[in-house]
């Protein structure tokens, strides 16, 4: 009698286990991101390397998935003699301030090569044709960016693949970043630039800085 009492448990802690990781794809824009982290001390704040925002990052990523796809923490270390490169798998969620916290978008890095292909085709085969694309697949070297705007979730998705080289060039695989923004968002010019560079770039175009005009600049 006590293993039929007990089984039933078993089996709900298993489901508790497996349901326990945060959904990045249900995440709401404008959330506080307080509300989403589970562990603050596995994150860090900085500013995002390739978009000019601000980011809660950290590099433990098996707490998360994208719907059925699921991360593990994944790293590669370049085996070259006196080589400090490190491929590292990660997440950067992004706010508008560090005061309010609000969710403006988030980056994933996929160094994991199955995990980043079947993000790629799940995200693919749920919107269809990007509205931008650019694809380079030749000689064993990908090099891949797409643009998606998804106006029924409010949402825009830049992907980019590359195929990176490490140890020498004695290996290789198909490193992915995805990132995710909330659509009509704005991005700040850096301070170094000269203002009338700025004023005669707005005259031109008007929404010169929204975040859609500077993905759809990445392509040709």
């Amino acid at each position: 009698m006590k293993s039929y009492k007990i089984f039933p448990i078993f089996i709900l802690i298993l489901l508790q286990s497996c349901n326990s990781k945060t959904d990045l794809e249900t995440l709401k824009f404008d959330t506080d991101v307080s509300l989403i982290v589970k562990d603050t001390t596995q994150f860090e704040k900085g500013s995002d390397i390739i978009f000019p925002l601000l980011s809660y990052q950290t590099y433990k990523i098996k707490d998360y998935s994208y719907g059925k796809i699921n991360f593990t923490d994944y790293n590669i270390k370049d085996t070259a003699k006196n080589s400090l490169i490190k491929y590292e798998s990660s997440l950067s969620l992004l706010v508008d301030d560090y005061k309010s916290n609000k969710l403006v978008g988030y980056a994933i890095r996929i160094e994991k090569e199955d995990e980043g292909s079947n993000l790629f085709k799940y995200i693919k085969n749920k919107l269809g044709k990007p509205l931008k694309q650019n694809i380079y697949n030749k000689d064993n070297h990908v090099q891949s960016s797409y643009l998606w705007d998804d106006k029924k979730r409010n949402q825009l998705i830049y992907i980019k693949q590359n195929t990176e080289y490490f140890s020498g060039h004695k290996n290789r695989f198909i490193s992915t970043e995805l990132a995710f923004f909330k659509r009509g968002i704005t991005f700040t010019p850096d301070e170094g630039n000269n203002p009338e560079n700025i004023k005669k770039l707005l005259e031109e175009n008007p929404n010169a800085f929204d975040v859609l005009e500077i993905l759809k600049s990445r392509f040709y």
